[in-house]
């Protein structure tokens, strides 16, 4: 090997030692490849030594390849900033006194349903809750609910304020009914009304489950399990009310369609005969006149029927939903309606068990639990029975257990729960029962849903046969009053 030497000519430095590093140009180990991509190969003829971008750039006749190029950096880059917020539009004078206006009549009911919910120590009148709230805007559906409340778990778990958490539903949900409860409860916040207590008070946006178990949350874990279980039971609620619906709309289309054809006969298509027999000067025969007085019977029946139902609607929305023995007597024949009363039934039972065993996992008395379940059932015949036996509870007449002692519960929930009189058996029991009774309901509507169709379409079939008797029996009565007039 031969040795490389390095001598300093412009300093008095120490020689360095000698190198005895050898290249690959000196003694080369392997044959030279050209590769015509790489940057540092050699092009085959050159002496020079030239490689690299030079040897590529004139293989590439001046043009550098694009692999090869130089990618600039992501910091190189320049950045594009996102555009500024709008700033709002400044309100008219009129406008804003409305506003004004506005946040003051809000303001002054937060202060009374403070007052309200929390009590005076001074000698002052407790105001009333307003009877009907008035909101311009949307009504959220439950699905809408259900979505706030685990939202509200949600952020609540991730240690944020409760102030903040529902300051931020009421922004989110501004255009909803469900927002603007939101804002109330907010207002309640600051005038030191708990977060219990200030949802409990907005009946109009809130299902009764979902009050009574924030109610019955002693501990934040417990709020927001139960805020959770809250929206588990709203959305089974909906999902029942809404294949109930859908189940019985084509049957209701039906028999609509079918009263319209009803009518429309009786009051233009059976007067045509008359007019037939008159027009020609003959008598009209005795089938066509009970035909004809059939129909007017039931047209008349086909209207007081309609009077009916909007009646009773108004009647309903206005006194009978509030009114006490109304909506009890309404609530008691649903559970025995044909085919729906099994539905119901497994549903309030399942809503019972579930607030029940959350009353009474987080240690309430069994008098207080069961009163929370019997308002959260969402059944008032059910929630009378319940209040009436826990008041025969308190005076010792009965036991825990005898509240199953009713028609409105299924014989299992009897069962199971006089088996025990252990406190965590009997949440596991309830939990269980629950969990039964929510597939049983789900099961029965199933079973609903595949029945209603085919016997609805029969009973409008046979009323539409019905209908065009009368209409084609007088027609039949009139060709051999024709034929003897013609013989």
């Amino acid at each position: 090997m031969t040795d490389t030497f390095t001598l300093n000519t412009e300093s008095d430095e120490t020689p360095a030692t000698p190198s005895t590093t050898t290249t690959d140009e000196q003694f080369p180990s392997s044959p030279k490849v050209w590769r015509p991509g790489g940057p540092t190969a050699s092009l085959p003829g050159r002496s020079d030594g030239a490689t690299g971008p030079k040897a590529t750039t004139k293989l590439g006749r001046g043009k550098q390849s694009k692999k090869n190029a130089p990618k600039s950096s992501e910091a190189d880059r320049p950045v594009k900033l996102l555009p500024e917020p709008k700033a709002p539009k400044p309100l008219s004078k009129s406008a804003q006194k409305k506003v004004d206006r506005a946040r003051l009549i809000k303001e002054r009911e937060a202060d009374a349903a403070a007052v309200r919910i929390n009590g005076s120590d001074e000698d002052v009148e407790i105001p009333k809750k307003p009877w009907l709230v008035i909101f311009n805007g949307k009504r959220a559906r439950p699905d809408e609910v259900a979505e706030t409340l685990t939202d509200m778990a949600s952020m609540l778990e991730n240690g944020q304020s409760e102030r903040r958490v529902v300051e931020a539903l009421a922004q989110q949900y501004g255009n909803y009914d469900i927002g603007e409860a939101y804002g109330r409860v907010v207002m309640l916040l600051d005038r030191g009304v708990t977060l219990g207590k200030a949802m409990a008070d907005q009946t109009d946006a809130f299902p009764p489950v979902v009050r009574e178990l924030l109610a019955a949350a002693k501990m934040p874990k417990d709020m927001h399990r139960n805020l959770r279980q809250a929206a588990i039971i709203v959305m089974e609620a909906d999902n029942i009310k809404t294949q109930i619906r859908s189940a019985l709309f084509k049957p209701g289309m039906l028999a609509f369609l079918a009263l319209a054809f009803t009518f429309g006969a009786v009051q233009w298509l059976l007067p045509m005969t008359i007019v037939s027999f008159t027009s020609i000067g003959m008598e009209t025969p005795q089938l066509t006149v009970t035909v004809m007085a059939i129909g007017e019977y039931l047209k008349w029946a086909i209207v007081a029927l309609i009077v009916i139902v909007v009646l009773w609607q108004m009647f309903w929305i206005l006194i009978g939903k509030s009114n006490e023995r109304v909506a009890t007597f309404i609530d008691h024949l649903s559970l025995k309606a044909p085919m729906i009363g099994e539905i119901t039934k497994m549903s309030v039972a399942a809503r019972f068990c579930d607030v029940l065993a959350a009353c009474l996992a987080v240690g309430m008395s069994e008098i207080e639990a069961l009163e929370i379940a019997g308002r959260a059932c969402g059944n008032r015949s059910m929630r009378a029975w319940v209040e009436d036996h826990v008041g025969r509870q308190r005076l010792g007449l009965v036991t825990f257990s005898d509240v199953s002692k009713t028609e409105m519960l299924p014989w299992n929930f009897r069962n199971r729960i006089e088996t025990t009189t252990s406190l965590t058996r009997r949440v596991e029991i309830l939990r269980e029962l629950a969990e039964t009774f929510h597939f049983k309901a789900q099961s029965r509507l199933t079973r609903f849903a595949e029945r209603v169709g085919p016997i609805s379409e029969g009973i409008v079939i046979v009323v539409i046969i019905c209908v065009v008797m009368l209409i084609v029996s007088p027609i039949i009565s009139f060709v051999p009053t024709m034929l003897e007039e013609v013989g």
